[in-house]
This record gives C-alpha cells, sequence and structure tokens, in this order.
C-alpha cells in the first residue's frame, strides 16, 4: 500500500512538471514571449499531476481499446476539468480560463474542442507517455528516488501555500481598492452638490457673509485634501495589485472576476 502511494506520489510530481514545461512551451509560443504557465510560481502545474493519476488510475483497465480509452479521456478528464474550475471560482471568487467564446462549451468551464483535445491525450499518454515515464522511474534506485521526490514534495506545497496566500491577499486589496472607489464618487458627489448649492445661494443674497463664506471656503478645501488622499491611496493599492496580477494575467489571460474586471476598466482608463 505504501509503495503504491508513494510510485503515485511520483506520477504526480513528474505529470505537474511535464504539463507545466508544454503548457508553458505552447503559450509562449502563442504569444511569442515566455510565460511561466499554471496557478503556482514554479514549474509545476498540479492539475496536470492531478489529471494524469486520474487518466492513469481510471484508464489502466481500458487501456487495450483505444476507442474505449479515447471516449474515457473525453468524459473522465471533462468533468475533472468542469470541477476544478468551479472549485476555483467558488474558493477564490475568480474564474481563471473561460470558454465561453468557443462553441458547445458547458457555462465556459469546459468546451467540446478541448474535450476532445483530453480524448487524444489520454490515448497518447496511456499507450506512449506512461509506459515509458513508468519504465524510467522503476529503473531509478529507490534511495535516489525519494529524496528527489521528497524535495519535489516539498517545493509542490510550500509553493502553493504561498500562492493561495499571494490570491488571497489579491482579493483583499481588490476589496480595498473597490471600496476606496466608492468613497471618492460619494465625496466627489458631495462636494459637486455643495458647490452648486453655495454659488446658487451667492446668487440669491445681496450681501456676502465674507466669514460664512470664508468658513465654507475652508471645508470645502479640506474634503479636497481629504479626496486627494483617498486617490493617493488609490494609486498605492493599484500599483501593488498590477505587480500581483502581472504573472496571474499572463498565465491566464481569459482570468476574470466582477472585482477584477473593474480593478482592470479603471487601470486601462488611468
Amino acid at each position: 500500500m505504501l509503495e503504491e502511494i508513494f510510485v503515485l506520489t511520483t506520477f504526480f510530481i513528474i505529470y505537474s512538471f511535464i504539463g507545466w514545461v508544454l503548457e508553458s512551451t505552447y503559450k509562449s509560443v502563442l504569444q511569442k514571449k515566455l510565460i511561466n504557465s499554471g496557478f503556482l510560481a514554479g514549474p509545476f502545474c498540479p492539475i496536470y499531476g492531478f489529471g494524469a493519476l486520474i487518466m492513469y488510475l481510471s484508464l489502466k483497465d481500458v487501456s487495450d481499446n483505444i476507442i474505449v480509452l479515447f471516449t474515457y479521456g473525453i468524459v473522465v478528464l471533462s468533468v475533472f476539468e468542469y470541477v476544478v474550475g468551479l472549485f476555483l471560482e467558488i474558493v477564490f471568487r475568480t474564474k481563471y480560463w473561460d470558454y465561453s467564446s468557443k462553441k458547445f462549451n458547458i457555462q465556459g468551464r469546459v468546451c467540446l474542442q478541448n474535450s476532445i483535445y483530453w480524448g487524444i491525450l489520454g490515448v497518447i499518454f496511456m499507450k506512449i507517455i506512461h509506459p515509458g515515464v513508468e519504465e524510467i522511474i522503476r529503473a531509478i534506485p529507490a534511495k535516489y528516488l525519494v529524496i528527489a521526490i521528497s524535495i519535489g514534495g516539498a517545493y509542490i506545497i510550500t509553493d502553493t501555500i504561498t500562492t493561495i496566500i499571494k490570491v488571497i491577499k489579491i482579493n483583499t486589496k481588490l476589496k480595498d481598492f473597490e471600496k476606496i472607489g466608492n468613497e471618492i464618487r460619494q465625496k466627489i458627489e458631495n462636494i459637486k452638490v455643495k458647490t452648486e448649492y453655495n454659488i446658487a445661494n451667492i446668487k440669491r443674497q445681496n450681501k456676502i457673509n465674507k466669514y460664512g463664506m470664508l468658513r465654507k471656503f475652508v471645508e470645502e478645501r479640506q474634503k479636497q485634501f481629504a479626496l486627494q488622499e483617498l486617490r493617493e491611496k488609490q494609486i498605492n493599492v493599484e500599483n501593488k495589485l498590477n505587480k500581483k496580477l502581472k504573472r496571474l494575467r499572463k498565465a491566464f489571460p481569459t482570468m476574470n472576476s466582477e472585482r477584477l474586471s473593474k480593478f482592470l476598466n479603471n487601470y486601462k482608463k488611468s
């Protein structure tokens, strides 16, 4: 039992790395610049590691029949992609990929085109990739394998925790950005209303109370200073957010959420 768990853990780490290499290469070629793909900062995409384990465990008994293997690959991996997408949306309130523009999609989380790719990948994986990887792994002395897997596993766990903390901070900053924006809009509206009232009041008066007007002028200036402080605070949050989002936006070009959309729209205008 322990030996089987160790073997599965080895597969997970190796396929997480291979998945990162393939996806980063594909996106780098597509965007004509180096892209560090995936949710984590390091060279691992756990979704491919889990996907590979699911393929291996669910398809190993049907690997002799290519048609059945292809069909199972479509169904199993499409369900897996849908569940992972839904999980990320619920937990982080952010959609990291969106296939809404593609035909025959389900809520933008999966689409027919990608499902067919999953089916093809299932066949290639079980017939070509996995047999070769398994042969190499079983040829490596156990003591060296234990060291490599321990280091790789510790790295992935640390990277996952660090990345989750960063994403939580991004969501918090987005909330702060939205709150500051609302405060600025409210203060602008208050200043506008009171300014219009003062102008109308001046026109109605034959004599101007200089003390009263001076007091109102000071109040308005204080509000404007408060507004300037809010704007500076907003710019500070905006710059920090943009830095944190830079890598994730490259890795997930269609990544989106309601707060993220508001921030990006405001950033483009500024």
